[in-house]
């Protein structure tokens, strides 16, 4: 669940942003089917298109890439909400988040993308490690100029119960990457009544500290819209923000180590984190096809 932060499900699911967070076989067979029957057929064809001065431009065969990833993390951050707790000796709160998403690129401007992301740990029942939530998602994104247009379509279960959510972005590759998150509940599946809309604003700058090492800094705000978003009388208003710093060290042209922290504030009338200032870590391995 997009990700980026301390298991931050809007970017771990999905990045959803744009690149946008496979639990058994059945799912695993369906994701293989749908992607050899985009390689066979869709891939028949070149694509082209008219330029501003009337001349055409060819953009190749549409192109399918995929990215897996494995990582720890010291909790479960799901929009500045600490899912199994905050304390500060971490005890009972680390998760391992793996996760693949496939992107198919139809035009230079479009592309169409889905993904599983999986939440496993022992945090609920310290005697076995159980997969505790299983998000899926699918949607598609439009570039016009600087702007990025995201539509996802996402579907999250956890505690026997499932819900769905839909994300609208919007993201700008300019001067320290803006962007614009909306983020609807459409359901409020197990979560005893969290329903309502959320609006996140982020921003990041990266350096190029090697050939093989960069370094990113995000930057994330969260606004509750509507009352009971983070429970059953949470106020709307500023919810949280966070800063990260994030690391991934290149080990060959398609896989990377990656490795950050991350800090969170956040406001207890809203969203009712045990501590309103808590600190956490990330750590993965993640590789692109």
């Amino acid at each position: 669940m997009l990700h980026w932060g301390v298991g931050i499900k809007h970017y771990a699911r999905c990045q959803q942003n744009h690149n946008y967070l496979v639990m058994n076989t059945k799912l695993n067979y369906i994701l293989g089917v749908s992607t050899a029957a985009l390689l066979s057929t869709s891939f028949a064809g070149e694509v082209s298109g008219i330029t501003s001065s009337g001349s055409t431009v060819n953009y190749g065969a549409p192109k399918l890439t995929g990215s897996a990833s494995l990582d720890l993390n010291s909790n479960f951050i799901l929009y500045g909400q600490a899912i199994y707790g905050n304390s500060d000796d971490y005890d009972g709160q680390g998760t391992f988040n793996p996760s693949l998403s496939l992107n198919y690129q139809k035009t230079e401007a479009l592309s169409f993308n889905a993904g599983v992301w999986l939440d496993i740990n022992d945090n609920t029942n310290s005697s076995r490690v159980d997969v505790e939530e299983t998000d899926v998602w699918v949607g598609a994104a439009y570039t016009s100029g600087i702007t990025t247009y995201s539509l996802t379509f996402q579907n999250w279960q956890y505690a026997g119960e499932s819900e769905e959510v839909l994300d609208l972005g919007f993201s700008f590759d300019t001067f320290l990457n803006p962007s614009i998150l909306f983020h609807q509940r459409l359901g409020e599946g197990a979560s005893g009544g969290d329903r309502g809309t959320l609006l996140v604003l982020g921003a990041s700058h990266g350096w190029d500290l090697s050939d093989n090492w960069s370094l990113t800094v995000p930057v994330s705000v969260g606004f509750a819209l509507t009352d009971d978003y983070y429970g059953q009388g949470a106020d709307t208003g500023l919810a949280y923000a966070s800063i990260g710093l994030q690391n991934s060290y290149a080990l060959t042209d398609n896989s990377s180590f990656n490795f950050g922290v991350t800090f969170y504030t956040s406001d207890d009338e809203v969203i009712g984190n045990s501590k309103d200032e808590f600190l956490g870590w990330n750590v993965g391995y993640s590789f692109n096809f």
